[in-house]
């Protein structure tokens, strides 16, 4: 909720995604948002990082600097990839509210190759709805301000451009998640880190995609995604 005494579970909606702010950890526990070509166009990377100013008066705003020398890449939840139509998306993506404490080989290996693959998706003629976020903690950076976690995870769910979503998600529908560790050797492809949904559902506690029916959900949370 939006209420500030829900410090630990704070929505935050944005234009571009909406977000769950954990005070406690200094970074979301999820971040929300849909990848369609409408969002996607030709602006450069804004590499704007900064504090986020919607954040209640008094709460810690991670700044631009938090994470250096900590070994660990401000990492995108929202990719900044995903917003590319317009200056003012892109910089959105750079707020410190949509970055985690992120180990480079899992950063910029396959959670980028992630992230691409989700757009290749979206260039077929698609839309992609995901949710990214974290599970864990293997220490803290910013001194002890910042939380580190041990797994990063998303799951996406992938429609034909067209109308009416929900009313669209079938049996057929299909809908995946990567869980990927933070700490350790990480190899390169992100198909080794595939997982259902249901298994992300298990990890983290959430119920995704719930508004979907509950017959259908269970089909296409438990399927496991071949391609």
């Amino acid at each position: 909720t939006s209420n500030v005494a829900n410090e630990n579970n704070y929505l935050m909606v944005k234009p571009q995604y909406t977000l769950s702010y954990n005070r406690s950890r200094a970074t979301a526990n999820w971040v929300a948002w849909r990848i369609a070509s409408t969002w996607l166009g030709s602006t450069s990377r804004q590499d704007d990082f900064r504090p986020d100013p919607d954040l209640p008066s008094g709460w810690y705003r991670v700044g631009d600097t938090d994470y250096s020398g900590s070994g660990y890449d401000r990492g995108h939840m929202c990719p900044s990839g995903d917003r590319t139509n317009s200056v003012a998306d892109n910089s959105a993506t750079f707020l410190m509210t949509n970055m985690i404490p992120h180990l480079p080989a899992n950063n910029q290996g396959p959670w980028a190759q992630f992230e691409t693959y989700s757009r290749d998706i979206v260039a077929q003629g698609n839309e992609v709805y995901v949710i990214s976020g974290v599970h864990g903690n293997i220490g803290t950076i910013s001194g002890g301000r910042i939380v580190v976690p041990a797994t990063t995870w998303k799951v996406i769910l992938v429609l034909p451009v067209g109308n009416n979503d929900l009313e669209r998600v079938r049996r057929d529908t299909r809908a995946f998640g990567i869980v990927i560790p933070n700490q350790g050797s990480i190899v390169t492809t992100w198909r080794s880190y595939r997982k259902t949904v249901r298994e992300v559902e298990e990890l983290t506690g959430y119920d995704f995609f719930s508004l979907v029916p509950r017959a259908i959900q269970e089909v296409i949370e438990r399927r496991v995604d071949r391609l």
